[in-house]
């Protein structure tokens, strides 16, 4: 199977299922008027008529599709919100419908704030961009000394080789204190070469946190309140270790202040009232906001820094995390990174410029997605654990609408579907020969290959048959806008997806399996992920196998409804190490086993798995 970047499509039902297949894997309120972060209502300076109907359907469907508990969205138009509403249910079993107003825990939509608020201090001369993690921490010891080779710079836009994650208490619900991350850490391997090419790391953003803590001499939740979400408008913006938010409302005396006065939303998995952990990495994802609160920050970015007449962040900052900080990166083909943002996005590739970028805890997920060349954002967040695709399809088809509203600018028409036609027998053996094997691929191991006598890639979840192009590429049966490449960087045979002129890697091919060593055979079988206190799992039934002679490490994600199935290939470099096969999220990290025996204990990033079910 192929892991195609997500791209403009409608996620219900049947074609949900069918997107995960091919591996393409972050009731309403009244429409009639703008409500700002201070919760005014104003009348739109641009009504975005056709915007809110259209997309208020387009919402709604899924939401009742995907059993959605609560939406909020907002539109941001230069420094006006012209569009703010919810759909849904904040709170069910309270009866609190989803608004602008309402308070989502946002997760990974923390690094930009992170990074706005360190470039903050670059510009007091607080930090340096080239400073070392050796420098900023100087208590981190990291295996080879990587802390002398690492900046902040890297930090930042995720090219640090950092593993992705750190999961001693990654969800808790009594998570100790993340300052202490750097002493759990000591003697962490990297998963690359720091500049090596782009790896999502939610460790990395948490270092570049504790730097800024350390340079501006205050704790993070407090200097990040004060010298950014307060004056950016961000009222009800909050850490849950920092100072309280501020009522939307005037308050009254006597009544609620602090949390009890906002709202706040619950958190639901297909309908039934869960409770959602705190995210330990604050400065990766520990942020809880408002749309609202969030089309602020939206502004700052789309103003050069400006809120009110007052400059928070110069010009050159925003520009500077807006551009992409990764070119000659060879492994990341057309992806951009900025200062903590997505620069592409398959399905706006049209729109010119794009930033944006999706978080989410155990069961909230939100978006924020700007066209700065047209002054459009939009902030979506749910409540809900399967509303990944949700949010992400509701963020793209407000900007499409409010594109054509605002400029007149039209998205590509749909590609045509064509009936699948099979590769000559010749062609397809050819194809198959330089192109078939493993890959590791974000969805784990796809399987390109012949299946009697047509082109296929499968994996576990699902698979897709193959068609072959006249100049050499594949292309896919249900997605006939996009073609399958195959790409030679550093070294590497990359499986990519082409759509509209971008190219995106989706998989590295894997060398032919080495012999296993026996230490490595006698551990195939059920293993148990050992939890700490207050620790949530998001895993469970891992085992290690042995498929077509590789190791694998596989288990059910607990972060997708239904669970999702994932298999790592685990390298060995010798009878007690391994490295998880790859260059995406989680790929490059070093895997260890501690004891000997029956007490023998998988090691993975902070994880620790025992012998047994």
């Amino acid at each position: 199977m192929i892991a195609v970047p997500m791209g403009r499509q409608r996620w219900t039902g049947l074609a949900l299922a069918g997107a995960l297949a091919l591996g393409v894997i972050g009731c309403r309120s009244s429409h009639a008027a703008s409500e700002t972060d201070a919760g005014e209502i104003a009348e739109p300076r641009a009504p975005y008529v056709a915007t809110r109907e259209a997309v208020s359907s387009f919402t709604e469907a899924l939401m009742e599709a995907d059993q959605i508990a609560g939406l909020s969205l907002a539109l941001v138009d230069g420094d006006e919100v012209v569009w703010a509403t919810g759909f849904g249910m904040a709170d069910v079993e309270d009866k609190r419908p989803a608004t602008p107003r309402t308070v989502y825990h946002v997760g990974s939509l923390t690094k930009p704030v992170t990074a706005a608020a360190i470039l903050q201090a670059v510009e007091r001369g607080q930090l340096r961009l080239d400073q070392t993690l050796a420098e900023l921490v100087p208590e981190l010891r990291l295996a080879d000394g990587a802390e002398q080779r690492i900046t902040l710079d890297q930090l930042l836009t995720h090219q640090s080789g950092l593993p992705s994650d750190w999961f001693i208490h990654s969800l808790s619900d009594e998570p100790p204190p993340w300052t202490e991350i750097p002493a759990e850490i000591a003697g962490l391997a990297l998963a690359a070469e720091p500049g090596a090419h782009t790896i999502y790391s939610n460790l990395g953003m948490t270092l570049a946190g504790i730097a800024l803590a350390r340079a501006t001499g205050a704790r993070y939740e407090d200097h990040v309140s004060a010298s950014l979400l307060r004056p950016a408008g961000m009222r009800t913006a909050h850490f849950l270790a920092g100072p309280e938010p501020e009522p939307v409302l005037l308050p009254i005396v006597g009544g609620p202040q602090g949390l009890d006065a906002i709202e706040q939303a619950a958190s639901y998995r297909g309908g039934e009232r869960r409770h959602d952990p705190q995210f330990r990495m604050v400065p990766a994802g520990g942020l809880r906001a408002s749309v609202l609160d969030l089309a602020a920050f939206a502004r700052l970015c789309l103003n050069e820094g400006k809120v009110g007449g007052r400059q928070l962040l110069a010009p050159s900052s925003v520009a500077a995390m807006l551009s992409a900080h990764n070119h000659g990166l060879a492994l990341d083909l057309d992806h951009q990174f900025g200062y903590a943002w997505f620069l592409d996005h398959a399905g706006l590739d049209y729109a010119g410029e794009v930033a944006w970028h999706g978080g989410r805890t155990l069961y909230h997920h939100a978006r924020i997605m700007m066209l700065p060349g047209h002054d459009l954002a939009v902030v979506v967040a749910s409540n809900s654990l399967g509303a990944a695709n949700v949010v992400d399809a509701v963020a793209v088809e407000t900007l499409v609408w409010a594109l054509q509203e605002k400029a007149g600018v039209e998205p590509p028409s749909p590609a045509t579907t064509r009936d699948y036609q099979p590769p000559a027998p010749e062609l397809a053996e050819a194809w198959a020969a330089a192109h078939g094997g493993d890959y590791a691929t974000s969805v784990g191991v796809s399987q390109i290959g012949l299946d009697d006598g047509e082109l296929w890639s499968k994996t576990r979840v699902g698979a897709s048959r193959l068609g072959l192009r006249p100049d050499g590429d594949a292309e896919l049966e249900l997605l006939p806008d996009a073609r399958v490449r195959f790409v030679e960087a550093d070294g590497r045979q990359l499986m990519a997806i082409e759509r509209r002129g971008r190219t995106r890697p989706t998989g590295v091919r894997l060398d032919p399996p080495a012999p296993l060593s026996e230490a490595w055979r006698a551990r195939e079988g059920r293993w148990t992920l050992v939890t700490r206190p207050g620790e949530v799992s998001t895993l469970r039934e891992p085992e290690l196998r042995i498929v077509n002679g590789r190791m694998r490490l596989e288990f059910l994600g607990l972060l997708e409804a239904p669970p999702l199935f994932v298999a790592m290939v685990l390298d060995p470099i010798d009878d007690r190490h391994a490295v998880i096969e790859g260059i995406g999220r989680g790929q490059g990290v070093r895997v260890e086993i501690r004891g000997a025996g029956e007490d023998e204990r998988l090691w993975w990033a902070g994880r620790e798995f025992r012998r047994g079910s």
